[in-house]
């Protein structure tokens, strides 16, 4: 049988699906510190709450960045720690926020998440992360795997054309060594390398065949090559694979034989019933006599197999 072995269909399996997955997303430290940022003012203020709305902008996100930089100094006047220290906590969430909407690439980024959302944090999960990205991500596992598995069954069929071809170019070769044109029997023999024992070949007419130790000959034929379906590949026997290997080891599903052995056994009772009849009806057809019994009138009595009794003629 021509195919790839599990073994190799793992690492075909490992190597498609490696290229294949995406990079995992890292943020940046600057954006961890937008989300720390963020999560404190909405535990404080509420979930509405922005960095626009936080430093009181007049125009909030049509705020051009010097009329951010320029709006911290006005808050300056009032949140200064140097003022009030009970605002030092206060003015630092203003001057960092300032400083992430001053900045035009990191208030590209604070849109981004604005607009789309904001991750969770999760100190056991390792900070910050996308619960929402769940879904797609069983999404694209299933695409992926979908895409190895027709990979596989590509790899396949491009295996088994050229099973095919190698075989065909080795008839040809046999073939060529005959010299009965196809008219009779050719013994000849093959030998991969030096060290091989090598095989013993017949072509008789026209067909090339393996002559085997016990003398048997197989023929050698590229019908004898399986074309790969779409269930020999990862598709079907990666999962089979692990059913066999897990629960498959402890359930087992209801035999046919026992179906074929009781439908074995109902027809021989047929059979045998058919038989006992036809053995009934032949014993009577084969007892044909008839029996004769003599008369007290001088006539003959007879005893038809029907059980009629019938009478002879009275003798003169």
């Amino acid at each position: 049988m021509f195919g790839y072995p599990m073994k190799q269909s793992f690492l075909i399996a490992t190597f498609i699906i490696g290229i294949c997955v995406p990079a995992v997303y890292c943020f940046t430290a600057s954006e961890i510190e937008i989300f720390q940022l963020q999560k404190e003012l909405e535990k404080k203020y509420g979930a509405d709450i922005d960095f626009y709305k936080f430093l009181k902008l007049p125009k909030l996100a049509h705020s051009s960045s010097r009329e951010i930089t320029k709006n911290l100094r006005k808050l300056s006047k009032k949140y200064h720690p140097d003022k009030n220290k009970k605002y030092k906590k206060l003015y630092q969430r203003l001057n960092l926020a300032t400083q992430f909407l001053a900045n035009d690439e990191l208030r590209k980024n604070y849109d981004y998440y604005l607009k789309n959302g904001f991750p969770d944090y999760d100190f056991s999960k390792g900070g910050f992360f996308f619960t929402r990205v769940q879904p797609k991500t069983w999404f694209i596992m299933s695409f992926i795997y979908l895409i190895a598995g027709f990979i596989h069954y590509v790899l396949l069929t491009l295996q088994s054309k050229s099973n095919k071809r190698r075989t065909e170019d080795f008839i040809k070769q046999c073939k060529a060594q005959d010299d009965t044109n196809s008219l009779g029997e050719k013994r000849l023999f093959f030998k991969q390398h030096e060290e091989d024992e090598g095989k013993e070949l017949l072509v008789k007419f026209g067909d090339v065949y393996i002559v085997e130790s016990d003398g048997s000959q197989t023929l050698i034929s590229t019908d004898t090559i399986k074309d790969p379906t779409i269930f020999d590949s990862l598709l079907f026997r990666l999962p089979l694979w692990f059913w066999n290997k897990s629960l498959g080891r402890f359930v087992k599903f209801p035999s046919r034989t026992i179906n074929n052995n009781a439908s074995d056994s109902s027809n021989d009772k047929r059979l045998g019933s058919l038989a006992k009849e036809e053995k009934a009806e032949a014993v009577p057809r084969s007892i044909t006599t008839t029996k004769t019994v003599s008369s007290k009138s001088g006539q003959e009595k007879k005893i038809l197999p029907n059980g009629k009794v019938i009478y002879s003629r009275k003798k003169d």
